[in-house]
């Protein structure tokens, strides 16, 4: 039997020339992820959403290209697209702890929040209690929250992000006492004041999920009408394989998923891990809601107020005053605000926070039998008392 060598040789040259653009495009890829992370953690975001889409255009199968095109959606506030690229991603290699976590934080943005805790409650065990913990509190789950994140904080080698999650959901639970003593454990006592500031600041927009998340990743959210279609992801069926004729070129095959070991992830790219608190939300752009977001009916929260004060010095005094008669308060973190009343500033004293009106009437009312006066009413955005925040974390961890 003959064999035909010209075509073997044909049939060769051709794989190998294909082989040779593959590693090219490999490289290109490669690069403008690169390109992609380092724009995000230099902090221009649109820059790397280009370098991301470029990237997946280049290898629309490669799930790290996916991956950080989601997470270049989340750092411009387009929950939208990241939700999708995300998808893409873990569609194809599901084995994406973070992503998953990603793609249920913007699920979260966009209002969808029971899909985010179906999908929270598959990575459940997994390794990543610590951030599926703080996705938990962030949907208001927090008897579900709470015992994975004190788990994590506890675990052998927690780190400092771990205890911040922790302190973070604390604070979305109006905690204030817990989250000022474990903040103070990693940072500096002059700066807790501050942190807890932007907490109460991101649990305050409970009630818009789209603004919340852009508060703890500190983006504002953007319109967005989905991801361009020219880069959505398409699975195509696999051919029958037929028989190959060596006195003929094959037709190269499609090229499988290029193995690529891009750079470390940067630690400034926005995922839900975070917090040494949120970074303060660009104002460059107007608050422009995404038009895909669903309302959410808000919460109400309640507020116990114990008196109103000219100086914000007397409502200090105050409350030592009446922590002395309520030992009891000593759980609770005084909250204020100013108002006017006649032209006269004043300073309100109240504990706020408090879940239902009919946990603020038993407050009240343990508050009355020591003989001090007190009356329940709706929380109107009262933050914790500065002196407060600085006498707790003056304190031991």
């Amino acid at each position: 039997m003959r064999m035909n060598w010209t075509g073997l040789t044909a049939a060769a040259l051709g794989l190998a020339l294909f082989s040779e653009a593959s590693a090219a495009t490999h490289k290109r890829t490669d690069r403008l992820i690169a390109g992609a992370r380092e724009a995000m953690a230099r902090g221009v975001p649109a820059a790397a959403v280009r370098q991301a889409e470029a990237a997946v255009r280049e290898a629309p199968r490669d799930p790290q290209a996916r991956a950080t095109l989601g997470r270049a959606y989340l750092a411009v506030g387009r929950f939208r697209s990241a939700e999708t690229a995300f998808g893409d991603a873990l569609a194809l290699d599901p084995n994406q702890a973070r992503v998953a976590i990603n793609r249920a934080l913007a699920q979260i943005a966009m209002g969808r929040a029971d899909e985010a805790m179906a999908l929270l409650d598959s990575l459940r065990g997994g390794g990543n209690d610590s951030d599926v913990g703080l996705a938990l509190a962030l949907l208001g789950r927090s008897d579900e929250a709470r015992p994975l994140l004190i788990a994590a904080a506890r675990a052998p080698g927690a780190d400092a992000r771990v205890r911040q999650n922790l302190a973070f959901a604390y604070a979305l639970e109006g905690r204030w006492n817990d989250a000022a003593a474990i903040a103070a454990q990693d940072v500096p006592a002059d700066l807790v004041a501050e942190r807890l500031r932007r907490w109460a600041m991101v649990g305050q927009l409970r009630a818009n999920p789209a603004m919340q998340v852009g508060a703890m990743l500190g983006v504002l959210p953007s319109p967005d009408a989905g991801q361009p279609e020219a880069l959505a992801l398409v699975v195509e069926p696999v051919p029958a394989s037929a028989p190959v004729l060596l006195s003929h070129v094959p037709t190269p095959p499609a090229p499988p998923p290029p193995l690529i070991t891009p750079p470390p992830v940067e630690p400034s790219e926005p995922v839900v891990t975070a917090f040494a608190g949120p970074p303060r939300m660009r104002a460059t752009r107007p608050v422009l809601l995404a038009a895909h977001v669903v309302p959410v009916r808000p919460a109400l929260a309640w507020a116990v107020q114990v008196g109103a004060y000219s100086t914000v010095e007397r409502t200090e005094i105050a409350w030592a005053a009446l922590g002395r008669r309520a030992t009891f308060l000593a759980d609770h973190m005084p909250t204020g605000s100013a108002f006017r009343r006649r032209g006269v500033l004043l300073h309100r004293l109240s504990i706020g926070g408090l879940a239902s009106r009919a946990d603020a009437s038993t407050l009240c009312r343990r508050i009355r039998s020591t003989g001090a006066q007190c009356f329940v009413r709706l929380d109107g955005g009262d933050r914790p008392m500065q002196w407060a925040l600085r006498a707790k974390a003056a304190e031991p961890a």
